[in-house]
C-alpha cells in the first residue's frame, strides 16, 4: 500500500509503503500525487519511505515506476528513500536507478540526515 503523507513543503511529495504495493497503489495514489504537484511545481522533491510493515512490490508496480520515471524524466529534482531492514537495500537500489535525479538512501531512523539532504540545492 502507498499513502501520500499530507503537511510538507509544497514541492516535497511523501510517499509512505507499506504490506504489498500493487500496481493500483502506484495508478492510483503514486501518479495523481505527482501530477498534482506538478501542477504548481516544474519539479519536485520526493521522500520514498518503507515501513517495517512492508512487505514487497508487485511486478506490475515496478513496471509502473520504470515508466513513470520515464514519462517524468525532468519533474524530480531530488529523492531520498528511507528503509527499515538492511535486507531491502538491494530492492530499494534497484528503484532508487529508475528515478532520473539524485537520489540517496537512508536507514529509517536517518530521517534528519535525509531531510538535510533533500534540502540542498539539486547538483548543477
Amino acid at each position: 500500500m502507498l499513502a501520500v503523507s499530507m503537511g510538507h513543503a509544497d514541492d516535497i511529495l511523501v510517499i509512505v509503503a507499506s504490506g504489498c504495493v500493487s500496481r493500483e497503489d502506484v495508478e492510483s495514489n503514486l501518479i495523481p500525487a505527482i501530477e498534482t504537484k506538478l501542477q504548481d511545481h516544474a519539479s519536485i522533491r520526493l521522500w520514498y519511505e518503507f515501513t517495517s510493515e512492508f512487505e514487497g512490490i508487485s511486478v506490475g508496480a515496478l513496471w509502473d515506476d520504470a515508466v513513470l520515471g520515464l514519462f517524468h524524466f525532468s519533474d524530480f529534482s531530488r529523492a531520498v528513500m528511507l528503509v527499515n531492514d538492511v535486507r531491502m537495500n538491494t530492492m530499494v537500489a534497484t528503484l532508487a536507478c529508475m528515478l532520473p535525479c539524485p537520489v540517496k538512501v537512508f536507514a529509517i531512523h536517518e530521517n534528519l540526515p535525509a531531510k538535510v539532504w533533500l534540502d540542498q540545492s539539486p547538483p548543477n
